[in-house]
This record gives C-alpha cells, sequence and structure tokens, in this order.
C-alpha cells in the first residue's frame, strides 16, 4: 500500500479554487464561506455613505489581484438584490453590524434594486450595458426602448435612467474588470467619453444609478503609453468618479490563506514556530493582532514565513501577472504547492518553505520579475547564488543564501528580516553552528552583507547598474522603428485561405508584412511575394504618429498603385503601443551591444536581457491584437459577389483570404487530394505519382489502367482521372480511353482543356514545350497546384493523342514509355508538344505518300491515310531499310539525295509530311502554287531511285565479274560451268586470296548474297560498311582477281586437274614496229568451240581453192589483228585493221624487211 501523502488530508476550500464572476456567480453557493475583511467593509461603507449623503453615483474600485474586490461586489449585489435567501448569506458574510449599516445607507425607501451585472472585456462599453439591460427588461419593464436604442451613448444611458425612474427601481451596475474595456479603448485610440457620461448621468439620476467600476490599477495607468493630451483627457473623465482603494492588509491575507486550506489535523510543532514568526513581525512592525500566530498555525503545510511572504509577492508586479495568491495555491506548476502536497510524505510533517518557494519563482516567474521594478534585486539574488555556486558551496549554503534572498527581497510590507533568529526559524533542521559556518563563508565570498541597524543579513549590491536611465539615454538618441525586427519577433504567419482549400482542395497563401505608413505605397507598388503566395495582406504602423484620417487616405493610395498581385492593407488604432515598444526594443539592444560596464556586470546583463524578452513578448502580443483589430481595405474587384459579408475576430483575415482567393482563383480545378494537390508533394507522393504516370502512358486503354488492387496510385487514379471523368471505363463499343473533361463536371477541369487548346494552336509549327503549359496552369485564374500538372498534362496529350504531336529532347515520340514519364519529372521543358492542322493540300499529299508507302513497305497496307506520323512512320521505314552504302553515297540523283537527306534528320513526323516534303518537291511555285500530284510523283520518283540504287550497283559488279571470267551468258548453265571451274582452281596456287575468290564462286549462283561475298572480299570491307571508294576499289580488285583465277587454269594440269590450255603465237609483220605476240589460254570447252571454228576455216579455204601459204598468211593476218584486241568476244567489224605497208620497203622470200 503506498504511503499517504499530504494532498490526503490537506484540500483546498472550494471558494478559493476559481475566481469570481459577477455575471454569473450571482447565487448562495458562491457567497459560501466569505468573510469581508474589516478594511474591505470600512470601504463598502464609505462609498454607501457618499451615494447617499451626497449624491455621488460613480466610484471605482481599485486594488490588486486576489484581494476579493469581485466577491465583495457579489456580496454587496446580494445584499441590495431581490433574493431573500441570497440577500440572508450576504448579511452572513458581511456581518450584521456592516450589513445593517449599508442598507441603512442604499435601502432607505421603498425602491427596489436592479442589479446589472458586466464583465469587461476587449470591445464598446455601451455593447455590453444594452446586453444587461436585455437581460434585466424582465424585471424592469419599460426597457424595451433601452434595448432598442440607438448608436448614441447619450441615449442608452438615457434610457437606462429613464427605465429606473419609470419603474420605481434603483439600478447598481456593476462593471467588473473595467480595465478591459479601458485597455481596449487605449490599444484602439477610442474615445472614452462614454465613461464621463456614464458618471455624469449617475450622478444626476438622483440616486436611480450607482455604477461602480473595479480596477486592478488606477484609471489614467492604463493610458501612460497616449500622448500627453490624450492622458490629460483620461484624468478629467477619472475625475468624475470616486476611486475606493480595496487594499486587503497583510494580516487579513494571510487570513484568507488560512480559510483557504482546510485539514483536520495540523502538527503541533508548527504552532511554535508560527508563534515565533509572529513574534518576529510584532517586534518589527507595530499593530499586530494578537492572534497572528494562530492564523500562521492554520495556514499549514505552508510554512508560517512563506505564508508571510505570499501577500507582498501577490502586491508585486510580477504578482499581479498571476493573478492571485490563490492562482499559486491552486497552481499546478513546477515546484508549486499542488506538487508539493502530491509529493510530500505525510510522516514528514514536511512544510512548504522559502528555499521551495524560491526554486518556484525561479521556475515560473523569473520572466517576469527581471522585467520589474524588483527585477534588479533579483538578478543580484541570482548572481549571488551563482557565486555561491562557483565557491564551492553545499547545500546548506544555498538554502540559507535563498532564504536570505528571499526575505530581504519583499522585507518591506512583510515585517521579516533576515536575522539569524529567523534563519533558525526558516531552517531548523541546521544547527546553529552550521548557521554560523554558512554565514561566515557567504559573507567572505562577498555573497551577503550584514546590516547592523536591521540587525539581519541582505544580498551584497555588486551591481549599480541603472537600466531605466540608460534606456532613457539611448532613446533620447536613437530616431526611428527596425520594422525588420517587428517582423522578426512577431513571426508573421501566412494567412490561409482555410474555406477556399476545404473548397477547392488547393491550399493558399497570402504573405502576412508590416510596413510602415510611409512605405505603403511604394511596398503596395512593389508586389514582391515569397514562397508561391497568392497576395499580400500589408499591415501598415504609423511610425510618425500620423492620425487616423491621414491613414485612411495612404491605404486608397496604397491600394491603387498597386501591382498584378492583391494586396489588402489594414491599418490599426494601436501603432503607438507597438512603436514605443519597438523603440525600447531599440533602446535594450543598444545597451546590451555598447555598454561596456555590462561585460563585467552578470547582474546587469541579467536584467537587461530579461527586459529584451519581456518587451519582445509584448511586441508579439500587440502586433497579434493588432492583426485582429486593425481595419482591412482591398479592392472592390477583388472579392467575389457576397464575399464582403466576413466574420468578425481571428476568423476574419482566413476569410478575407478564402474570399480573395475564389475571385482570383475563379477557374481552379477542384481536386480535393492531399497527396498531390500541393505545391511540394512529399516523397511518398511523388512515388505514386511516378507510378500512376507509368500506367497512363502503358495502359491508356485498360481499365484502372491496368492498376491490380488499392496501392498509393490507385488512390490518386480514383481521385485524380477516375472521379473527375478523365479516364472512362471500357464498355461494349470502346475500350478504355482519355477524354475531354465534361463542361458541367464538378472538378471544373473544362477550362484548362481549352485554355491548352489555345496555348498550343498559338504555338505553331514549332509547338511549345509543357513546362510553357504548366507556367499558363499555374497562374490566375487556374492555379493549378504543381504535384497536378504532370497528371493533369499527360492527361490532356491523351485525349489529344490524334492532333497533337510529343518530342522528348527535340526527338519526335510516337510511343509514350518511361522515358516520357523521367525527363517530364526531371525537366517538362523537354517535352515539346506540336499542334497538327491539315489543308486540302497536306491531305492530298498525305494520301498520295500513303500509296507510296502501301507499295514500298511489305506491310504498308496498314499505314493511314489520315495520320502524319503513320505515313511518315513508313517512309522512314523505307528509308532505314535501304542498304547501308544508299545512305551513305553521294552518286544518286539529286531529288534521291534530297529526299534521303530529309527522311533521315526528320524527327517530327507533322514536320517531315506537311512542311519539308511539300516545300522540297513543289517547285518553284512554292507549296501555296504546288499541286500535290507534282509533289507526291516528285517523292515517288526519288523513293524509287533511293530503293534501286545498290540494286543497280551488284548488277554492274556481277556484270564486270562475268566479263573478266569469260562467262558469255547468265544462265544456270553458265554458273554451273563457272563453279566447276572455280573447283579446279581453289587450292591450286597456294594464294589464299585467290582461294577464298575460287571458294565464292564455286558456290556462285548469281544472288544477291553470292555478289556482296566477292565484293566483299575483292573491297576488303563488308558492303554495309562501304563508301564510294570501297566500290571502285572492287570494280578494279574484281579484275585483278579473274586475271589471275584465269592463269591459275591455265597451269591446273600440273597437279592433274583439267585446266585451260596456255598458247603463244609469234608474227613478224614489216608493217609492224614489233612482232605481235599474243599469248592466252583457254578452257577444255572453248578448245572444243575453236575446233569448231577451224573446221569452218578449212572448209572456207577449201572452197577458197589458193595456196597453202596464202591460207597460213590469212590465218597469221587475222591472228595479228586479233592479238591487239581486247580478249572479249568477237563481233562483226570490231576486228582492226591490217597496218600499211612501209614505204620504199619490201618484204623479202624469208619473210623480213629489207630495204
Amino acid at each position: 500500500m503506498s504511503e499517504k501523502t499530504l494532498s490526503d488530508v490537506v484540500r483546498i476550500s472550494r471558494r478559493f479554487r476559481r475566481s469570481v464572476r459577477v455575471d454569473a456567480d450571482m447565487d448562495v453557493s458562491a457567497l459560501e464561506g466569505f468573510v469581508c475583511p474589516q478594511s474591505a467593509g470600512a470601504a463598502l461603507l464609505g462609498m454607501a455613505k457618499q451615494f447617499a449623503e451626497a449624491g455621488q453615483g460613480a466610484f471605482t474600485w481599485t486594488g490588486p489581484y486576489g484581494c476579493g474586490k469581485s466577491s465583495i461586489a457579489l456580496a454587496l449585489a446580494a445584499l441590495l438584490g431581490k433574493g431573500d435567501e441570497l440577500r440572508a448569506e450576504a448579511r452572513k458574510g458581511l456581518g450584521k453590524a456592516l450589513s445593517v449599516k449599508l442598507e441603512g445607507f442604499l435601502r432607505n425607501d421603498a425602491r427596489q434594486w436592479e442589479v446589472l451585472p458586466v464583465v469587461g472585456r476587449r470591445t464598446d462599453p455601451k455593447v455590453l450595458i444594452c446586453s444587461a439591460l436585455t437581460s434585466a427588461a424582465a424585471s424592469m419593464r419599460a426597457c424595451s426602448k433601452a434595448s432598442s436604442a440607438g448608436e448614441d451613448p447619450q441615449d442608452v444611458l438615457d434610457s437606462l435612467v429613464a427605465a429606473a425612474r419609470k419603474s420605481r427601481t434603483r439600478v447598481l451596475l456593476l462593471i467588473d474588470e473595467m480595465g478591459k474595456l479601458l485597455e481596449h479603448a487605449a490599444s484602439t485610440q477610442k474615445d472614452v467619453y462614454f465613461f464621463q457620461l456614464l458618471a455624469e448621468a449617475a450622478s444626476r439620476s438622483d440616486g436611480h444609478l450607482l455604477v461602480v467600476g473595479i480596477l486592478h490599477q488606477a484609471f489614467d495607468d492604463y493610458a501612460h503609453r497616449l500622448s500627453r493630451e490624450t492622458r490629460d483627457e483620461w484624468l478629467k473623465i477619472q475625475g468624475r468618479y470616486v476611486d475606493i482603494p480595496i487594499n486587503v492588509a497583510g494580516e487579513e491575507q494571510i487570513e484568507l490563506v488560512a480559510r483557504a486550506l482546510e485539514t483536520q489535523k495540523r502538527p503541533a510543532s508548527n504552532r511554535g514556530i508560527a508563534g515565533q514568526v509572529a513574534a518576529v513581525i510584532a517586534h518589527n512592525r507595530a499593530s499586530v493582532g494578537a492572534d497572528l500566530g494562530e492564523i500562521l498555525h492554520r495556514c499549514w503545510p505552508l510554512h508560517p514565513a512563506t505564508a508571510c511572504l505570499l501577500g507582498p509577492i501577490s502586491r508585486r508586479r510580477f504578482g499581479q501577472n498571476q493573478r492571485s495568491i490563490f492562482g499559486f495555491i491552486n497552481s499546478a506548476e513546477p515546484f508549486g504547492f499542488r506538487e508539493f502536497l502530491e509529493g510530500a510524505p505525510l510522516s514528514s510533517g514536511q512544510s512548504y518553505d522559502l528555499v521551495q518557494l524560491w526554486a518556484y519563482l525561479r521556475a515560473n516567474l523569473e520572466p517576469s520579475i527581471l522585467s520589474s521594478p524588483d527585477g534588479h534585486r533579483w538578478s543580484l539574488a541570482v548572481e549571488a547564488v551563482s557565486r555561491c555556486e562557483a565557491k564551492g558551496g553545499d547545500w546548506a549554503h544555498f538554502e540559507v543564501l535563498k532564504t536570505i534572498a528571499l526575505v530581504d527581497l519583499f522585507k518591506e510590507r512583510s515585517g521579516l528580516v533576515a536575522s539569524k533568529e529567523m534563519l533558525r526559524i526558516c531552517l531548523p533542521h541546521l544547527t546553529l553552528n552550521d548557521t554560523d559556518r554558512v554565514l561566515r563563508d557567504l559573507a567572505e565570498w562577498s555573497v551577503i552583507i550584514y546590516k547592523r541597524h536591521l540587525d539581519g543579513y541582505a544580498i551584497f549590491a555588486g551591481s549599480d547598474f541603472d537600466i531605466e536611465r540608460a534606456v532613457r539615454e539611448v532613446r533620447g538618441k536613437v530616431v526611428g522603428v527596425n520594422l525588420g525586427r517587428i517582423r522578426e519577433l512577431a513571426a508573421l504567419q501566412p494567412i490561409l485561405a482555410k474555406r477556399h482549400y476545404h473548397q477547392t482542395g488547393a491550399l493558399r497563401w497570402f504573405e502576412l508584412d508590416i510596413c510602415a505608413a510611409e512605405d505603403a505605397v511604394e511596398r503596395a507598388r512593389d508586389g514582391t511575394l515569397i514562397g508561391g503566395a497568392a497576395g499580400l495582406f500589408l499591415l501598415i504602423i504609423a511610425t510618425r504618429n500620423e492620425e487616423p484620417g491621414a491613414l485612411k487616405k495612404i491605404v486608397q493610395r496604397a491600394l491603387a498603385a498597386k501591382g498584378d498581385h492583391p494586396v489588402v492593407i489594414g491599418w490599426t488604432r494601436n501603432s503607438w503601443a507597438i512603436r514605443e515598444h519597438a523603440a525600447e526594443l531599440i533602446a535594450l539592444e543598444t545597451i546590451r551591444s555598447e555598454r561596456p560596464e555590462l561585460r563585467g556586470d552578470e547582474v546587469a546583463r541579467r536584467e537587461v536581457l530579461a527586459r529584451i524578452s519581456l518587451v519582445s513578448a509584448e511586441i508579439q502580443e500587440q502586433v497579434r491584437e493588432a492583426l485582429v483589430s486593425a481595419e482591412w481595405e482591398w479592392s472592390d474587384d477583388e472579392i467575389a459577389a457576397g464575399g464582403r459579408v466576413l466574420p468578425r475576430g481571428p476568423a476574419r483575415l482566413s476569410a478575407l483570404a478564402s474570399a480573395i482567393a475564389d475571385k482570383q482563383y475563379e477557374f481552379s480545378p477542384i481536386i480535393p487530394n492531399e497527396l498531390l494537390n500541393r505545391t511540394k508533394p512529399s516523397s511518398n507522393a511523388v512515388a505514386a505519382q511516378r507510378a500512376l504516370l507509368n500506367a497512363m502512358v502503358s495502359s491508356p486503354s485498360v481499365d484502372r489502367l491496368a492498376i491490380e488492387g488499392w496501392p498509393a496510385e490507385a488512390g490518386l487514379y480514383a481521385s485524380l482521372l477516375e472521379r473527375t471523368g478523365l479516364h472512362i471505363p471500357g464498355g461494349a463499343d470502346h475500350t478504355a480511353r482519355f477524354v475531354d473533361p465534361s463542361t458541367k463536371g464538378a472538378a471544373r477541369l473544362s477550362e484548362l482543356w481549352r485554355v491548352a487548346d489555345v496555348f498550343f494552336q498559338k504555338a505553331g509549327a514549332k509547338g511549345a514545350s509543357l513546362e510553357g503549359l504548366y507556367e499558363r496552369w499555374r497562374q490566375a485564374p487556374y492555379g493549378v497546384r504543381e504535384g497536378l500538372l504532370p497528371i493533369l498534362a499527360t492527361a490532356f496529350y491523351l485525349s489529344r493523342a490524334d492532333r497533337l504531336s510529343l518530342y522528348l529532347d527535340g526527338i519526335f515520340t510516337s510511343r509514350l514509355g518511361s522515358m516520357y514519364v523521367d525527363r517530364l519529372l526531371q525537366d517538362p521543358d523537354t517535352v515539346r508538344v506540336r499542334w497538327s492542322e491539315f489543308s486540302p493540300l497536306h491531305r492530298a499529299v498525305l494520301s498520295g505518300l500513303s500509296e507510296i508507302v502501301a507499295q514500298l513497305v511489305p506491310c504498308g497496307s496498314g499505314v493511314d491515310a489520315n495520320e502524319p506520323i503513320s505515313v511518315a512512320r513508313g517512309l522512314v521505314a523505307v528509308v532505314d531499310g535501304l542498304h547501308p552504302w544508299t545512305l551513305k553515297t553521294g552518286q544518286l540523283p539529286p531529288d534521291a539525295e534530297r529526299l534521303r537527306k530529309l527522311v533521315k534528320d526528320a524527327n517530327d513526323p507533322n514536320r517531315l509530311i506537311l512542311d519539308d516534303l511539300p516545300t522540297a518537291f513543289s517547285g518553284r511555285g512554292g507549296v501555296s502554287g504546288a499541286k500535290a500530284t507534282g509533289i507526291v510523283e516528285a517523292v515517288a520518283k526519288g523513293m524509287r531511285e533511293l530503293a534501286d540504287a545498290y540494286p543497280m550497283l551488284l548488277n554492274e559488279l556481277e556484270d564486270r565479274l562475268l566479263s573478266e571470267l569469260r562467262v558469255p551468258l547468265k544462265g544456270a548453265g553458265a554458273f554451273e560451268e563457272l563453279r566447276r571451274r572455280a573447283l579446279t582452281v581453289r587450292g591450286l596456287t597456294g594464294d589464299f586470296r585467290l582461294d577464298a575468290f575460287a571458294v565464292r564462286l564455286s558456290t556462285f549462283g548469281g544472288e544477291r548474297g553470292d555478289l556482296e561475298a566477292i565484293a566483299s572480299l575483292a573491297a576488303n570491307k563488308p558492303t554495309r560498311d562501304w563508301v564510294d571508294r570501297d566500290v571502285d576499289r572492287a570494280r578494279a580488285e574484281i579484275a585483278v582477281l579473274a586475271q589471275q583465277f584465269l592463269r591459275a587454269e591455265a597451269v591446273a594440269h600440273v597437279k592433274g586437274r583439267e585446266g585451260r590450255v596456255s598458247m603463244a603465237i609469234v608474227i613478224g609483220d614489216p608493217r609492224r614496229a614489233e612482232p605481235v605476240v599474243p599469248a592466252f589460254d583457254v578452257s577444255p570447252k572453248e578448245i572444243e568451240a575453236a575446233r569448231d571454228l577451224a573446221r569452218e576455216l578449212m572448209d572456207l579455204i577449201s572452197s577458197a581453192g589458193v595456196h597453202r601459204d596464202v591460207a597460213l598468211a590469212a590465218i597469221a593476218e587475222a591472228g595479228a589483228r586479233l592479238g591487239t584486241s581486247e580478249p572479249t568476244a568477237i563481233s562483226a567489224g570490231v576486228l582492226p585493221r591490217a597496218p600499211a605497208a612501209t614505204a620504199g620497203k619490201k618484204p623479202n622470200g624469208n619473210g623480213k624487211h629489207v630495204r
């Protein structure tokens, strides 16, 4: 079983757990346990006497937080109100004597009291009073006029007093938190004349109206940052009210603490400690109640010394920020009282001492303390603790030092002095010797100092830096406001168009900026925005104390000068507060950086830093309030119809941003997809985007783009393509496909398609990049977000594939794939799209070219005559199918060479079919005057020449080969004889090259492959690699190889092979310069032909009947002629003539020429 803690036996009275609201707590339970302090009773009695005897009707109660002002007001309202039970409870709390006196002054006739409780807030006071009047209508009857009174404050007050007179009713108007109304008036620079009217109405009401305003500080303190003239006006108004201080005395505060802490049993030892503390207080301060010791004892488990200090702490400026003593008692902050109760064992008998109070103040209130008038002394104490730690002090040193610091800091109102006796009471676990040792050490370390006149110790004041004087000196020298620092401190966040986001799925924001009023026109004209903002909200600050009228004129000039982006300009009435705090911040930061005395003064540095922190926080809060309360103005054309009905308060700016975004992006697509409908999608969203794009280009005609299951891309498909109607599933009459968005579709995409059509049509033949389309879609009135652009652009292209051509890095792409997706996501500027438009000429050319392709391409019947891509693909296929030599040779006819270049260089089917070919083959008349028939015929001629170039080259080489090998005719028989001859020569000479030639001839059948094999051997290079020089080399080398082949045949008999017969004839003819010696060889088959011819010659000679010698001479003459001719077939009339006889010479009988 866990050990009990103090929280099990100590509880905080319900009455002290929360603050009182006069407008909501008007019941018996709220007054249970209430006891009116004596000082408060005296204040009430004084006010009642002035009301009854002097006719004064307007009062203010001024007192610190937590002194019970609201409870006292509630008791007064209950005493004067109509409920008997409530009045009885009020009399009990106020006491019989005080109640009788108060009722004698305030209930001295038959008139009843109507209580109107009001709790102040940052709004117009007359609004609150009218609200109170409406709530009291049931009892005041004649209040209908008052509740509907106009905007004039005087009308409101007259209605109130008239209602009271008519119903013979007195009205008690309680204005709790009146300071908030004054703060609102000061921050917005509104007139507080209403409070003067209210006071005067109360004083002239003949006792029908009693006004009580509850404040936490003096009336004019709320105007301390206003101009001198304005503060003087406030002082005049304050004079209309009688101020009643509500300041609970120290013992009364302790009594309240004792009542707040309820427990059945308190340690007996605590009673003695309480009595000792009471004795110390009585020694240092007169008029201390005799029962103080008992009251302190009842404050357990607070240590009596702690209970004495809570009151003075709550009265400090920093304590007022924490509302009251009871805020401390109920607080769950670190080192707070509740944490102590929940953690301290019941058996320990511990109490919440000053050491723990130090820890609480240090952890939770140090920034507020440092920025208060106590900041210097607190800094000294903190520095003393730091020095003690540096000296190696132990826990006893720290406890003594912290106790001295707190007692010394708040000794003025507590009656305590940090004497040895007080230290012994606060730290009973330390022996006298330990206490003396610690005090000696601290004194030697110059951490504390003994003050003889007080007989006590205090923190050694090691710093005399006066921060207030330093600030005044710097502010006297520095002029101007650092708006950049204000922007930095305010951490201005963009204004989000939230409603627009929920309706369209696109999150848009407006930049929020601050500038001086004198710079507003230039800032609006500049129009520079950051972070992709849709517009600018500009809050102007009156840095030169401009009046509201001047600010309004500046706003109008700035709006008239604005650029293309929407600009909303606001001006605030609390510019003075921002300006003053900004000036103070500049002064403090100047002190921190330029005052040399701070370098060795840790205390002063801590003070300056704390003030900087506080002023920075003040600036943040004031800028936030200024944004809410500012009067914002904009151009009439920037908000859609109905957009001027805007909410009030913090939501106003977001609503205004949405109204402007609705007008500016009226054609923004409505796609509620948080993954991609944003400027910078996440890495997971980008991965899903890539997967969806790949599915779009790979399976556009498949339902759901062939996406199986529900991966991330399936969700994107459903929201971006399926629900928007961009991709429709297949049915009985069609496959799935991408289509145009409906003009009535909820996604509002049809306008995007329309502007994209116009964009690409205007781009002309060059086309335009998708980045250009992106830029158009990004701009108003579309505002498409980055994550959607690739998906929508691809869907647009796929729905227009019959009219668009697409190019990646300048190269036409007929089929989209992963390369397209990669380039699109990496750099959309590399993806270009061209719009295709057909004229009658283009259609005729397209039809004619499709017929050409159908004739030349084996599968050409599948060419679509209406598609440039299909026809161009066919032409490219024809040219790509040509032999490589044809694609390189320079021996083509001009038309064929021009056509080859156009097709080879083509990367755009539309340009090739519709522009390049008509231009190249249109003749002198140009394309405009060209007829489609002429263009088509010229292209057909060029295509035929290209197709025939290589076959013609092979035919030429074949003719040369057969001629050189003495093959008289082409045909199967001739090729068979040639193969036989090749078998005879193969391996005959040992010449590898000749053998290779013979091997190829041994299989020669006149086919293309046979010719290419011999030609490649001749040129020492495959025909696919040939250039024109290789053709010449092949021609010459074929002749050489053929001659070698013939000579090898002549010596075939050496190896016993049937070969050719070599012969030579020597003919000496005096008519020739030298003898004719023709050498030749013939094949066996040629020998047979020669024998046949010889028989015919013998028959011819026999029939001629000539002498043998004549016959031989005739044969010799024919041989001489044949010996000087080319070794080719003999035709009629081709033999050379016999040379003429040499003049003066005669042959002798031996055939020799003699003179």
